[in-house]
């Protein structure tokens, strides 16, 4: 039985996708073209590997202008925060060695403790900026419902409790600004993107024209030709969709901290 050829209409438009993924999806499809290809197919395959390198070269020096300025900045406000909830929790885990029979807030801190942070700990502050923002956000907001803050001012201090406050604004106003270079990075490179689904939209009408309904071979060979767009588009439409921003943040996909 003769194998059923590629259907046409599933390559007329390009594959949603980031610019990483543009130029990922081109190179391996130049790669994996077949070296019995005719030369109209290799045509293609080269714009492939120059519109990619072209990309590459754009995404490199615009993230190089963005990425200078805003680690310098994100950075101290990063380990800002970190410290805060690191002197917080420390507080409480210090005041858990304490006798309970003595010191009876020794079991509050330690249910405090269990309550906040589990056996994660302060693990979330190695997630990438907007992560962990989100995730303290939302450690704030218990203490804040739950009224922990009494408690928690009471047996560590209310300086440590303020000072978290005080750092987690800061760095709500730095992941802003770090998605919004963010978003202007793929503003700025969006016409590569563009160019980079053209070329890979010419590549497999350019490969769908050489099959042969009466050859199985030509028929087996674009398949192999276009398998990675297959599984390109595949792999993204099983992706699950990315939850809400953080509060108070601009949509984006920042780098990790």
């Amino acid at each position: 039985m003769s194998p059923t050829p590629p259907d046409p209409a599933a390559y007329i438009r390009p594959p949603v996708m980031t610019l990483e993924g543009g130029i990922t999806l081109s190179r391996v499809l130049a790669e994996s073209c077949p070296k019995i290809m005719p030369a109209s197919v290799k045509k293609a395959q080269k714009r492939l590997i120059d519109v990619a390198e072209a990309a590459q070269i754009a995404y490199t020096l615009r993230k190089k202008a963005l990425g200078r300025a805003g680690e310098e900045d994100s950075r101290p406000i990063d380990r800002a925060g970190d410290n805060s909830w690191g002197a917080l929790r420390g507080r409480l885990q210090a005041y858990t060695l304490l006798p309970v029979e003595t010191y009876p807030d020794a079991k509050r801190a330690g249910e405090i403790l269990a309550s906040l942070f589990g056996d994660a700990g302060l693990s979330f502050l190695t997630e990438s900026y907007p992560e962990q923002y989100a995730i303290a956000d939302s450690v704030l907001r218990r203490i804040d419902e739950e009224k922990f803050a009494v408690d928690i001012e009471r047996i560590a201090g209310k300086e440590f409790l303020d000072n978290v406050r005080v750092q987690h604004v800061a760095y709500g106003k730095m992941v802003a600004g770090v998605l919004q270079r963010e978003a202007a990075l793929s503003e700025d490179l969006g016409e590569h993107v563009r160019a980079m689904g053209q070329e890979i939209v010419d590549y497999a009408t350019k490969v769908l024209a050489t099959v042969d309904r009466d050859k199985p071979a030509t028929i087996m060979t674009a398949r192999a030709a276009l398998r990675p767009l297959d599984a390109f588009r595949e792999a993204t439409q099983k992706r699950p969709r990315p939850g809400n921003p953080p509060a108070g943040a601009p949509e984006g996909s920042p780098e990790g901290a």
